[in-house]
């Protein structure tokens, strides 16, 4: 029996993983990812924290070739109608957690002494959010643009954050930690995101085997690695800063797009599979 063909997506983080952490060039992952596109050979997936509308302009200035992609830390996939006819009339987008206009609404059901303390992007203006992020304008703006998460300062206690998080809980919202900012989200994960588009692939190519590999370099990235057949730990300039024991858990190399380049060529060889020269 003929051995049937393998497809690969590649499922990958971006800031300190296809885009270098400090110049945000994309070189040479950007060369790779647009002759695996044009050989047909995998599907680069970009599965990110930053929104639809970051991540579409990101597109425009470092010409990526991807149509499926994973906003919001896998609240929101956004695809073409080929691959999924979405939801409630918005054609290729999958909310996997809880949409925007609900969390607003179960900010706005918060009782004052806890709606004091929060004060999320949907409560700044795009000045404010420059002020609070550093962004220029434009950027601060596209941040804005959520489809299914809150940033969010927090200015009270300890004791009433956790306050916060069970009220929320009851509405099946969870609270996450970020840099100086919290993030109030579903329970939608880079790992479920990931599983859905694998499964959606899959009921399509027929005659293929879709293999996942993803590339990560953050804590949450660790489960969409561990999940993947092939997972890649990325360095940073300062070191590995998240680790596995899964046997199909590699670490990259070098970080940044450089790594990203030698462990996807390294595995599409295990796998068969060799670029044509152009």
């Amino acid at each position: 029996m003929a051995k049937r063909p393998v497809y690969p997506l590649i499922f990958t983080d971006l800031d300190g993983t296809l885009l270098d952490h400090h110049s945000y060039s994309a070189k040479p992952a950007d060369a790779l990812a647009r002759q695996l596109h044009q050989q047909s050979l995998a599907e680069v997936i970009p599965v990110t924290s930053k929104t639809h509308a970051e991540l579409l302009w990101l597109q425009q200035e470092i010409p990526l070739p991807f149509s499926l992609c994973v906003t919001e830390n896998g609240s929101v996939i956004h695809g073409p109608e080929a691959v999924f006819a979405g939801e409630g009339g918005r054609t290729g987008r999958i909310t996997m957690g809880i949409a925007y206009s609900a969390i607003l609404d179960q900010i706005g059901k918060l009782p004052g002494s806890l709606r004091n303390h929060f004060t999320g992007f949907a409560d700044m203006s795009v000045e404010q959010v420059v002020d609070a992020t550093g962004l220029a304008f434009d950027d601060a703006k596209r941040a804005k643009d959520r489809q299914a998460t809150e940033p969010f300062l927090w200015s009270g206690t300890d004791g009433e954050l956790e306050t916060l998080a069970t009220t929320v809980a009851e509405a099946g919202l969870r609270i996450q930690r970020g840099g100086r900012f919290y993030h109030l989200t579903g329970h939608a994960t880079k790992e479920q995101a990931m599983g859905r588009i694998i499964d959606m692939i899959a009921g399509q190519k027929h005659d293929c085997d879709v293999v996942s590999i993803a590339l990560g370099d953050g804590p949450n990235d660790l489960a969409m690695i561990e999940a993947a057949d092939f997972g890649v730990i990325m360095p940073n300039p300062q070191g590995v800063t998240i680790v596995s024991a899964r046997p199909g858990v590699r670490t990259a190399s070098a970080p940044g797009p450089e790594g990203w380049v030698i462990a996807v060529t390294e595995i599409l060889a295990e796998l068969g599979l060799n670029l044509r020269q152009s």
